[in-house]
């Protein structure tokens, strides 16, 4: 399977601005980019990666795809430089209502806020073969708001985007990995085609998981990370316990007939 990257920020931050280390330092982000064309990984689109799995066929061995959540200004002035050395491409999902602005949701406002890409500056992305998403509106919760609130941030967002950017929007992102069942019923009849999640729960195209990387992660933790070793580890930590439950409830359906069976 296709290894989706997550990345936020590529810039050089202290700690007191990203505790959760969620930005990468540009000369770290080269070196992984580095490591990715040396051992001849090849980078899809979120599209192509996508068409792969509605097709149920098999991608390339070794393929990633890069993506980067929220749509900071350094996507522009510090990953872009780096991804054409190398000829890799991403996909930037923006909070739509926010672009030209600060960044100004829990955990990346006041003091810890960072600069997001103006309608110029992602036309310029765009011109350069990078492609757009949404991440909704304003980066809530979705997970705690009503159903109509929950349409309002994909329906604006996806429509904002296309209008100021005059391009398709057709994938979405959720803001802190934070969905469930009906927020992903609502993505699709939104019409959105498909939609990235972190790394928890089932995987769906609705809930195509993504492994995050960070500005903590050694050369080592993202080699395997990208590998696709990181994948299996949440498969088996989302699926082995499910496989349980279901071979626990045969052996008591076993165990059942066989003691019908002793009374007969």
């Amino acid at each position: 399977m296709t290894t989706l990257l997550m990345y936020h920020q590529i810039a050089e931050l202290p700690q007191t601005a990203d505790p959760l280390t969620l930005a990468v330092p540009p000369d770290q982000f080269e070196r992984q980019m580095n490591y990715l064309a040396q051992n001849e990984y090849i980078c899809l689109t979120l599209a192509e990666a996508v068409q792969y799995f509605l097709r149920d066929e098999q991608a390339p061995a070794k393929s990633f795809v890069l993506t980067f959540d929220d749509g900071y200004q350094d996507v522009l002035l510090n990953a872009l430089p780096i991804l054409e050395k190398f000829g890799f491409t991403a996909t930037v999902f923006m909070v739509a209502g926010r672009m030209g602005m600060q960044s100004d949701w829990r955990g990346q406002d006041r003091e810890r806020a960072g600069r997001l890409l103006s309608h110029d500056e992602a036309r310029e992305l765009i011109q350069h073969g990078f492609t757009f998403g949404s991440h909704t509106l304003s980066h809530p919760f979705l997970t705690l708001l009503e159903e109509q609130s929950v349409l309002k941030e994909l329906r604006k967002s996806k429509a904002l985007l296309q209008e100021f950017l005059n391009i398709q929007v057709d994938f979405f992102s959720y803001p802190y990995s934070r969905t469930n069942d009906h927020i992903e019923d609502l993505v699709r009849a939104t019409g959105y085609h498909a939609a990235c999640a972190g790394d928890t729960g089932s995987w769906n195209m609705y809930h195509i998981w993504r492994v995050p990387c960070l500005g903590s992660d050694s050369l080592k933790t993202f080699a395997m990370k990208v590998s696709g070793w990181y994948d299996r580890r949440t498969a088996l930590r989302e699926f082995a316990p499910v496989q349980l439950l279901r071979h626990g409830a045969r052996m008591l359906r076993r165990t059942g007939i066989e003691k019908e069976g002793e009374k007969s």
